[in-house]
């Protein structure tokens, strides 16, 4: 369930030149959204510049940054889903959150369905569904087995990203925490104001067990160019999808889309060889948003997760996004969430559409529960693709009674 505020009329300043239309703007919703900072990272100074730009360029964009630094990881997550659970039933509301940071996680245990095991794992959801009811059956510890409507239902009233570097360091020798998140505010600052670009193009690279057909004509929704669609053709002898081509493509080929489907764990994917977190940091790789249908690969919890080298290591990335347990987003669904993206909406946005289009909030099945309750956006979940940056002061404003009301966003 998505809460509405009512009608939205601001005065904008675009500050250094950066800012769209957000679309929650369009739709009457709350523009707030929680910036939370671990306690200990904001207390250093090591990323306050950086910070200090991204939350000028999230309020450029058009919403309302309320920092929070009084979490650590130690916190306890219910406290944390608390506060943004108080913060969405204020009255103005609340769009979503950025954690970054070594924040709290909550672990929780998802029964078996759809070919997949019952499994602890990360859970993301925990933090976005905010009217339903997480409780234990007391079947598997303390941890939370159970999930129900409570108050509203079981889908996410709010969208999460996850800026999370303490587990990278070991794969970037002389590297911290901090610096690696330096580094990511610099190039997601880059991107919004259109100095890091690329092809407006998409790679959809389908390993042997999955269909290619609906996974590219799910990315073609996103991006305005050309897919390059590798898949393995039964006509051809040789294998198309391979560790070592995937790599070569990655340093050679530029996009602004990759959607991978291979096996994968949460430090490597596997498709006739290995593509490991390590091989990531060497090629370098120039494309801006990942989408993985990879087992594990978002599993932020994990000493250097995949999905968070292709975002906060070397190379271009600016967001995966993928499951933290074993699933993914199934491709019959998959048009739900890069329709949104197509369309100019955010990361947040497409997500948030996805789980109450595609996944429903009335009542998630086992198989639902099983293939989608490790679903993790890692990076900046405000990001739009390049069509929708707008030009400096592109954003108009109209005098209506003294207020500036943001009348539209405009298409490269």
């Amino acid at each position: 369930m998505v809460r509405s505020i009512g009608p939205v009329v601001l005065a904008v300043a675009l500050l250094g030149g950066v800012g769209w239309l957000a679309p929650a703007i369009a739709r009457g919703q709350s523009l707030n959204v929680e910036v939370v900072v671990e306690h200990d990272l904001a207390a250093s100074g090591e990323i306050a510049a950086g910070l200090g730009r991204y939350l000028a360029d999230i309020s450029a964009q058009g919403y309302s940054p309320i920092l929070t630094t009084g979490f650590t990881s130690a916190s306890a997550p219910e406290d944390l889903r608390a506060h943004l659970a108080a913060r969405y039933n204020a009255p103005d509301g609340l769009a979503g959150a950025v954690f970054i940071g070594h924040l709290p996680v909550q672990t929780v245990y998802t029964a078996a369905g759809g070919g997949i095991s019952g499994e602890f794992h990360p859970c993301d959801l925990y933090f976005t569904d905010l009217d339903g009811s997480w409780t234990s059956s007391g079947a598997h510890g303390v941890l939370p087995d159970t999930h129900t409507a409570g108050s509203g239902d079981v889908g996410p009233e709010i969208w999460l990203g996850r800026l999370t570097t303490w587990n990278l360091t070991l794969l970037h020798p002389g590297r911290t925490e901090a610096s690696l998140l330096a580094d990511y505010f610099a190039k997601n600052h880059d991107y919004r104001t259109g100095a890091l670009a690329t092809p407006r193009t998409g790679l959809a690279y389908t390993d042997d067990d999955w269909d290619h057909t609906a996974r590219a004509a799910a990315l073609a929704l996103a991006v305005e160019g050309a897919v390059n669609d590798v898949w393995n053709d039964p006509a051809t002898p040789q294998d198309e999808t391979t560790a070592a081509n995937y790599k070569w493509r990655l340093a050679n080929e530029t996009y602004e889309h990759v959607l991978l489907s291979a096996h994968s764990s949460s430090q490597s994917h596997s498709m006739s060889g290995s593509v490991t977190n390590s091989d990531l940091a060497a090629l370098d790789p120039q494309a801006l948003f990942y989408h993985l249908f990879a087992c594990s690969a978002a599993r932020y919890t994990e000493f250097g997760y995949i999905a968070g080298e292709y975002v906060f290591g070397a190379g271009a990335g600016l967001v995966a996004v993928g499951p933290a347990k074993t699933g993914g987003m199934m491709s019959d669904t998959m048009d739900h969430y890069f329709g949104p993206l197509g369309a100019g909406g955010t990361f947040g946005d497409a997500m948030l559409n996805w789980w109450g289009t595609a996944v429903d909030p009335g009542g998630h099945t086992d198989i639902e529960r099983a293939w989608y309750y490790g679903m993790a956006t890692i990076g900046d979940p405000l990001l739009v693709t390049q069509p929708y940056i707008p030009e400096p002061a592109t954003l108009a404003l109209a005098a209506v009674g003294g207020l500036g009301v943001l009348l539209g966003r405009n298409r490269r």
